[in-house]
Parts: C-alpha cells; structure tokens; sequence
C-alpha cells in the first residue's frame, strides 16, 4: 500500500510513503501551480496530480486539512490624510480551499481514498506535539525539515517535510485503516 502526502499550497509538497518500507525510502518533490489567480492556480494543481498519476498512483491520500476559517486581522495602511487602520483577510487562506477542492476532485475522480488531515494531528504523530506555545510558521516548518533529516528522508524545504508528516499520519487515519481491513 502506497500513501501519498500532500501539503497543498501554490507551492505543494508531495511524499509517496509505503508503510513497513524504510523511511528513509520515501520519495519527496515539489508541484508549483501556475497561474495569476486561484483558479488557474487549482487547474494547474489538478493538470500536475494528473500526470503525477499516469506514471503512479497512490492507495490512499492524505492531505493537510486546509483552514475551516477565514481569519480576519487588522492593518495599517498609510494614506495621504494619514493612517488608516482597516479590517481584512490573508487571500492566500482563501486560495487554499481552491487548491485542496481541485486536488480532491482528481483524486476522487481517479477513485482514489483520501483523508484531510488537521495541522495539528499530523504534527503531534510526526513531531510528537501538535501545538506548542511560542512556535510559530516558521518554527513548525523547521521542525519538520529537522525530524526528515534525523529520519534520514531526502526533503528539498518544508513543503516536502510537510507532506512527510501528513504521509505517515495518514497511515494512522481511520479512514487508511479501514480500507486495509476491507484489502484484508
């Protein structure tokens, strides 16, 4: 059974994971998806998955559960008359949904299994802690980078780490663990 990760951003790392092999036999890269709006960007998302697929498919997917919400913040904007404080949002949080739903339609389409995993759930089964106070992005990022070179898995930046974790935390996904008692 082969397990494909996928920490889906404009930028998506992929790891191909085969539960009982080695880990340090996991297979990471990178997809870019091209394009100057979020549409293009899932096209582009979807035309890579189906390609990457004609050369290999995976049993089971797993992917990092994009945000359930939309977090707006405030920001200072300086204008002619002066400083200007206005409510607003991350847009990249809203292209996210586009990327993951693009990707889940080819992977449903191929009929594939496929989960979301939560942030916070894969890094607690791959880090050992799923949330931390004081760590940040960055932080969380390089955490993964560091546990795939202990591990020894070849990784070219945190996306790829990423979708490391979300690989191995798939396996221990309910949904990964009842297709392989419906194989058994």
């Amino acid at each position: 059974m082969i397990i494909l990760g996928l920490d889906i951003a404009t930028t998506t790392g992929f790891a191909w994971y085969e539960p009982g092999s080695s880990l340090s036999t996991i297979k990471t890269g990178l997809i870019k998806a091209e394009g100057s709006n979020a549409e293009e960007k899932a096209a582009s998302l979807s035309q890579q998955l189906v390609a990457m697929f004609r050369n290999s498919r995976p049993d089971f997917v797993a992917i990092e559960q994009p945000m359930r919400n939309v977090v707006s913040f405030k920001k200072t904007r300086e204008t002619l008359a002066g400083p200007v404080e206005e409510q607003t949002v991350n847009p990249n949080a809203l292209q996210l949904s586009s990327l993951s739903g693009a990707a889940v339609a080819i992977i449903a389409a191929y009929r594939i299994p496929w989960e979301t995993i939560p942030s916070a759930t894969w890094r607690k089964h791959f880090l050992g802690m799923g949330r931390s106070p004081g760590f940040d992005r960055a932080a969380w990022k390089r955490a993964a980078v560091e546990r795939c070179r202990t591990l020894k898995i070849a990784v070219k930046n945190s996306d790829a780490a990423e979708a490391v974790g979300i690989a191995i935390a798939g396996k221990a996904s309910q949904a990964f663990k009842m297709m392989q008692a419906r194989a058994a």
